[in-house]
Formats: structure tokens, sequence, C-alpha cells
């Protein structure tokens, strides 16, 4: 049966998904699970406080109008979290944001917002290291992020970085819905830019996000998979895009994964009675969740703060050093 199963999702094809970005909801911050007063540095009152740098950037044959930002609010944005200093080295997250509406301006994307929220909530409150967000953007024409190039935005990320006095000790990328799998670039080819870690968050599970997980697994990358309800990319097409009642487990098991016992520290949300809500490959590195966050679209947008709250609590704690 587990081989059926999983036949059928080796099956996946990539497809257009036909929603995805977080563009209606305001941002959600994670919840405080333990007391990190004990982890705040004395100083921590004194350090800089957060900043924001808009650029310019196209990949080099992405469509011109795809990722034309006349002004400033609509552009690429660079965000030092507080206690980012002049001459320091700091981890940097690329997240990408999922599929927008067709005609909507960057500006109105919630999704820079909430993970803006979530990792400023984070880091004020000492659980994460300071940090480096570089968010990119792209305008909806038909495509998701058409000709995106992840090993040019990282040479840009790195020129900007170097402009503002820091320098970057490792990349991390994470995206949520059409950041990856369902045509486009996007997440699809992470592991060019050589991660220290990545998250799939809700994606489309079409043939992008499989082969890129597996090419993740190949490279030994730690790589962190959250499913809430998307199902868009499975074949054969689901009835429902976003369905609480779908067995990811199916899913999980296409891309190696296997049951595993689930730990006390686990995402900030309940876990779908699924064999597989707590998953992971033979050799650890990759890790799947199946988090019950509702029904529909407002699951699907809820789980992005849940996941990426816990993406930044496992691999950029402020208990560990790089």
């Amino acid at each position: 049966m587990k081989a059926r199963r999983a036949g059928a999702a080796l099956a996946m094809l990539a497809s257009t998904c036909t929603r995805g970005d977080s563009t209606r909801a305001e941002p959600e911050v994670g919840t405080k699970t333990r007391d990190t007063s004990l982890a705040m540095e004395p100083s921590h009152a004194a350090r800089s406080e957060q900043r924001t740098v808009p650029f310019e950037w196209r990949p080099p044959e992405g469509d011109p109008e795809a990722y034309a930002m006349p002004e400033s609010a609509d552009r690429h944005q660079l965000v030092m979290t507080r206690g980012v200093e002049a001459g320091g080295r700091y981890p940097v997250v690329i997240a990408m944001h999922g599929q927008p509406k067709r005609g909507q301006n960057p500006r109105d994307y919630a999704f820079a917002r909430k993970v803006i929220g979530v990792a400023a909530d984070l880091v004020q409150r000492g659980e994460v290291r300071p940090l480096v967000l570089a968010l990119p953007v792209f305008r909806y024409r038909g495509a998701n992020w058409p000709a995106f190039d992840l090993v040019a935005f990282r040479a840009k990320i790195e020129e900007l970085l170097r402009e503002q006095g820091h320098e970057a000790t490792g990349f991390y990328v994470i995206g949520h819905s059409g950041a990856a799998g369902c045509g486009g670039d996007g997440m699809n080819r992470a592991h060019r830019i050589e991660p220290a870690a990545v998250g799939f968050f809700d994606t489309c599970l079409g043939a992008g996000w499989r082969d890129e997980v597996r090419a993740l697994a190949r490279a030994h990358v730690p790589t962190l998979l959250i499913q809430s309800v998307e199902t868009a990319g499975v074949v054969p097409r689901q009835p429902r895009e976003y369905s609480a009642t779908f067995d990811f487990g199916r899913i999980f098991e296409a891309v190696g994964l296997a049951p595993v016992p689930c730990t006390k520290h686990l995402p900030a949300a309940p876990l779908r009675s699924l064999d597989l809500r707590c998953a992971a490959n033979a050799q650890g590195t990759t890790r799947g969740y199946v988090v019950d966050t509702g029904d529909g679209e407002p699951a699907h947008e809820a789980a992005l703060p849940v996941a990426f709250a816990y993406f930044l609590r496992e691999y950029l704690s402020a208990r560990s050093s790089e």
C-alpha cells in the first residue's frame, strides 16, 4: 500500500498555483514558549534599532515588467533587525512570498509584514540572534518568480551588506505557498547557494518542490517542511486547493520521509491526526510536520507565522553559536 501511495505521489507534475501569497491577514508574531530573560544581554536596550534598506534588482534573465519597482515602497527589502551593528557578522534569511494577485503592488503584500513581525518579536525577546532578512518581490504576470536566480540574488545581498558594513555568516532560505513547487524558479533551486537551512511552509507540492527537497537531502542541508492545507501541484488535482482533510503522509513518503516520534519541541500549533504528522528522512536532515491551523485559505495564511517562528527557533536560536 505504501509503495502505491508513494508511486502516486512521485507522479506530481509542476502546475501553476491558483492562489498563494499572504496578502490579507495582518502580521502575527511567534508565541512565547519559555522565559528568555536570562538570554538577554545587559546592553540589549542600547543596541541599534531595526532598519530597512529598499533596493532595486532584477534577475539577469528576469522579465523587466515582473521586476519593475520604480517606487521605493514596492522594492526588495533588506531588513536589519535590532542588534545588527556596523562591522558585525550576521545570518541572512532570504524569505520568498507566494503568488500575489495579478496587478497587485508589492507594498500591499502581507508576507513581508508577517515575517518581519515574527523575526522582530523573537529577536526583541532574546530567543533568536540578530539577523538580516532579505525580502525579494515580483509582480504576478502569469508565472511565479519568473527566471529568479538565487545565486545572483545572494551576490547582490552580499554587495549591499558590504555597503552597510556587515558580513553574512550564512544564508538561509524560506518560502510560503507559490514560492516553490508550481512553476517558476523561486525556491526550486535553493541548493545552488549552499544554504545553511531551508524551510518550505505550506508550499505548492509540484515537481519543483519534490525535486528540490530531494536535492537538499543529497546535499545534507537541514530542511524543514511544514504543511497545513496547501494541495496545489498534487496529481491528480485535488477538489479543493486548501483542504484540512488531505493526507500529506503520501507526499512526505515521496521525498523519503517516514514517521518519527513527536517530541515536546514542536511548532506552536496543534498537529493533525496523521501517521506522518511528525516525519523525517533516514539521515534526520529533512523533517516534516503537518500542523492544524484550521481549514481553507485562512489556515493557509495562518501557517506562515507558525512555521517561520519554529524555523528561527530551530536554526537561529540565541542559545546556539554559529
